[in-house]
């Protein structure tokens, strides 16, 4: 990968987070009963800031799921007829919320921390002055290769802030950034068909703009982990070919930003 080249944008001005409305974005394919499980456990705990629920099926096979779901308070069913992956799935519902903070959330996420959220944006605030633009809840199960995201639900850590990608980055199971971010990076997150390497793609571009990420200390949040990937992967074995081969398409467009720029 290159070295860090620092791009300076415009700085991005917003207020305070407390009582300010979020948009929480879970986009998913099939695993209805874990979206149930997701839905409900937001409802149950989140107390801190107005909110959304914007719910995006990916043209999951049964179609009458999301109009069950829409009946639900506080949730926003978008149903896609078409297949567009997770990160088509992520710019619908991006592009049909106007709340000025955002939250993705994977749907094999459950939230068993009433802080979860309010922590998130009291951290992403407190790291303003650092070039932190986007943080992520702890978790049970971050994934493979995200250690320093790992921790138990009652543990209480620092945050860590990402001082390059070097460092690491965020996968995309539970982050939160305002709105404005993408604006001023270069556009929305890429579509990696069906799945996978978005985030470390978006990491580097948020690099290359002068911003950071960070690692909330007080925000957790449980993770199945790998659920729509392996769902995608049973109903079609040429999915394990497809995402393996975007590995290749995420590192050409990180040598195309770099490059074009040098």
């Amino acid at each position: 990968m290159p070295e860090t080249i620092i791009k300076k944008s415009k700085p991005m001005i917003y207020g305070g987070f407390n009582s300010s409305p979020v948009s929480i974005i879970i986009p998913f394919h099939g695993c209805y009963e874990k979206v149930s499980r997701l839905v409900k456990s937001i409802l149950f705990a989140t107390r801190s800031n107005p909110y959304e629920i914007c719910l995006v099926d990916d043209a999951s096979k049964n179609k009458n799921f999301i109009n069950e779901m829409s009946n639900v308070p506080q949730v926003n069913a978008i149903r896609s007829d078409k297949h567009v992956g997770f990160g088509g799935a992520l710019k619908i519902g991006f592009e049909r919320t106007q709340q000025p903070w955002v939250v993705f959330l994977h749907s094999d996420c459950k939230v068993e921390d009433i802080n979860w959220l309010m922590q998130m944006g009291k951290s992403l605030l407190n790291l303003k002055k650092n070039n932190v633009r986007m943080i992520s809840a702890r978790s049970n199960n971050p994934g493979e290769g995200f250690k320093r995201l790992k921790s138990a639900k009652t543990d209480k850590n620092p945050d860590i802030i990402l001082q390059n990608v070097r460092d690491g980055f965020l996968p995309l199971y539970c982050t939160m950034c305002h709105r404005e971010l993408f604006a001023n990076i270069g556009g929305f997150i890429k579509n990696y068909y069906p799945i996978g390497y978005e985030d470390e793609e978006l990491a580097y571009r948020m690099n290359y703009h002068g911003f950071k990420q960070a690692i909330c200390g007080r925000s957790w949040v449980y993770h199945e982990g790998g659920a729509t990937k392996k769902q995608l992967c049973i109903k079609d074995k040429n999915f394990a070919r497809i995402i393996e081969g975007n590995r290749e398409k995420c590192e050409n467009d990180i040598k195309n930003l770099y490059g074009k720029h040098k």
